[in-house]
């Protein structure tokens, strides 16, 4: 069990550090798994380098494939709820909000919504963030493990931003 000092500085200061710190860390880690485990030709960051790709080291073994959900949805949640503040609303709303988005950029790439993507409408490219989406959602596969692994990742935040809340 890690003890925290009883004297408020401390506490406060690790408080501070800790929350920022672990988002840091959990997005290190997604990135690692691209970089380490993933094809690079597949990954929208690494594909101009793909080339340059060295044999993979298959770290994460099993787990590769949804670390990279639980690690971004704990992130992402974090920053919200760093920008939010620590208030008890603030780490269900931060918690909540990130897992609705990550369920639903899940959700997009399920085969049931390939039409909308595909449609002739869809492909206008008039805004990019909508060509990206299109983009993700078409060479995306659903996956219910990653709907999951979002989920826990979304509770790891709000669990760890409750336990190390710093008193005012």
């Amino acid at each position: 069990m890690i003890r925290v000092a009883t004297d408020g500085f401390r506490h406060e200061a690790i408080g501070k550090i800790a929350l920022p710190g672990s988002t840091i860390l959990a997005l290190l880690l997604g990135i690692a798994v691209y970089v380490l485990d993933r094809d690079w030709a597949t990954t929208l960051f690494l594909a101009p380098v793909a080339s340059y790709q060295p044999d993979s080291a298959g770290l994460f073994g099993s787990l590769g494939p949804i670390l990279p959900s639980f690690f971004h949805a704990y992130a992402f949640s974090l920053l919200l709820i760093l920008a939010l503040g620590r208030a008890r609303y603030a780490r269900q709303i931060g918690a909540v909000a990130w897992f609705v988005v990550a369920a639903g950029l899940e959700a997009v790439q399920a085969d049931y919504f390939h039409p909308l993507f595909i449609s002739p409408d869809a492909q206008s490219g008039a805004w990019t963030v909508v060509s990206s989406i299109q983009i993700y959602a078409v060479n995306g596969q659903f996956d219910p493990a990653d709907v999951a692994a979002s989920l826990f990742g979304c509770i790891a935040a709000f669990v760890i931003a409750s336990v190390l809340e710093v008193p005012k």
